[in-house]
């Protein structure tokens, strides 16, 4: 068998969070492989050193006009392992790069020492209507079919903006490429979370021993308006 952690976590990064924080708060985890949304370039560089990890990062929107670039939007995948074979993909139709509904997805793999991989996807979907949200996904699912390396596990995690235990169809159009949603409990708002939007859907034919949520509190609000979400499993071999 072979054992994954995955973290996924929105940052909220136009609210320039204690970055050392986060890290630490990463840290504790014990994570192979991390995917952060609303994090700006120079965040991600910053954190990937402070872990001492490797990292790549691509834009979701321009905040204010790609003029000042340094304030762009992006997600971000952070591995202490091998990042391989990156990809990005638009998600919203029609959405200029400027707006914030503007959508992506991005992939890499992870490698580790003795050859086992993992191929990570991060999304960020529509938070303005149900139909954006099952749509993008659809989008998503097509791209990784087209996408993911061959016999390479699948896992695809990041903030939905849906409610995970009632708009189960966006994740039931995410079935198509092999995952399933492994729970957890609320993650937004921080301090008192209500909804769960954020979540990680693992292989299915994995073996969940672990999904963790810290209870939110104003400590975790001073960092995000949302919750880490950790998911553990393990896959055979």
């Amino acid at each position: 068998m072979t054992a994954w952690r995955v973290v996924t976590w929105n940052i909220l990064g136009a609210a320039d969070p204690d970055l050392e924080l986060i890290a630490a708060r990463l840290r504790d985890r014990n994570p192979d492989v991390v995917a952060l949304q609303e994090v700006r370039r120079g965040q991600a560089k910053e954190l990937a050193k402070e872990l001492g990890w490797h990292h790549m990062w691509r834009r979701k929107h321009y905040p204010y006009s790609p003029l000042v670039w340094w304030r762009a939007e992006g997600l971000a995948i952070m591995t202490p392992y091998a990042l391989r074979s990156p990809s990005r993909v638009t998600l919203s139709v029609g959405e200029p790069i400027w707006v914030f509904r503007h959508r992506v997805m991005i992939g890499g793999t992870v490698e580790r020492p003795l050859g086992s991989r993992l191929r990570l996807y991060n999304l960020h979907l529509a938070n303005h209507h149900a139909d954006a949200r099952i749509d993008q996904a659809r989008r998503a699912a097509a791209f990784i079919r087209k996408d993911q390396p061959a016999e390479t596990p699948v896992v695809v995690c990041g903030d939905f903006n849906a409610e995970l235990r009632t708009e189960v169809e966006v994740v039931r159009e995410l079935h198509i490429v092999g995952v399933r949603d492994t729970g957890g409990e609320s993650t937004n708002p921080s301090h008192a979370p209500q909804q769960r939007i954020d979540g990680v859907l693992a292989p299915e034919n994995a073996t969940v021993t672990e999904v963790d949520t810290p209870d939110g509190d104003d400590e975790w609000r001073v960092l995000s308006d949302h919750l880490p979400v950790l998911a553990a499993f393990e896959l055979s071999d």
